[in-house]
């Protein structure tokens, strides 16, 4: 009987078992200058919403809702036609600045850690998030440190799974950008490919 409990309990919140199918376009990921952290009290896009509140985040969808609490300065973004709604919460001053995204796979949606960088001071650039046209359904994200940008990744943007690893902290020469390609994900500096990965199975270009 215990047993079961545990299962049920570790069951509560984890990944769906079978991913859903998702559409990562070919080309630069979207670099637009409107994807930029939102403070707004609330916003709605399509069936999502977030409401901010002294204490916190509350993102609600077709799963239901998740709060996440503020420990200095709480913003968020959605990306793509789908929605996909990231957290951002950056200290007050210098400090670890993290990302994080909804996952609304499960019921009810669950906040997964993508990642976690320390920032020399609060004149830091936040993390840079670029996606992929369209759907969004992949996205490119990297943090300025004030001397380095670290960590940098491509991820699904319906569950958090890492999709291409970047590279170790560095010291940027050029623009970095994310791509699709018909067989590889790409994060790019300039010309320079900085990290390939296989594109995934059953994602469509």
């Amino acid at each position: 009987m215990a047993g079961a409990v545990l299962a049920a309990v570790i069951a509560v919140g984890a990944p769906a078992v079978a991913a859903n199918p998702i559409t990562i376009s070919n080309g630069l990921f979207n670099n637009s200058a409107a994807l930029a952290w939102s403070s707004a009290p609330t916003t709605t896009m399509g069936d999502r919403t977030v409401t901010r509140s002294a204490t916190g985040l509350v993102a609600s969808g077709p799963t239901g809702s998740v709060f996440h609490q503020t420990l200095g300065v709480s913003r968020y973004m959605f990306i793509g036609t789908r929605n996909h709604v990231l957290f951002l919460e950056t200290p007050t001053g210098g400090g670890t600045r993290s990302v994080s995204l909804v996952d609304f796979t499960t019921t009810p949606p669950t906040e997964r850690p993508i990642l976690s960088v320390l920032a020399g001071s609060a004149a830091v650039s936040s993390p840079g998030v670029q996606f992929s046209v369209g759907t969004g359904d992949a996205f490119f994200v990297f943090a300025p440190t004030g001397t380095t940008v670290a960590g940098l990744g491509i991820y699904r943007s319906d569950n958090g799974t890492i999709l291409c690893p970047g590279p170790p902290p560095l010291v940027p020469t050029g623009q970095l950008f994310g791509e699709a390609t018909a067989t590889q994900l790409r994060i790019k500096m300039g010309g320079t490919v900085l990290a390939a990965c296989a594109r995934p199975p059953g994602t469509t270009g």
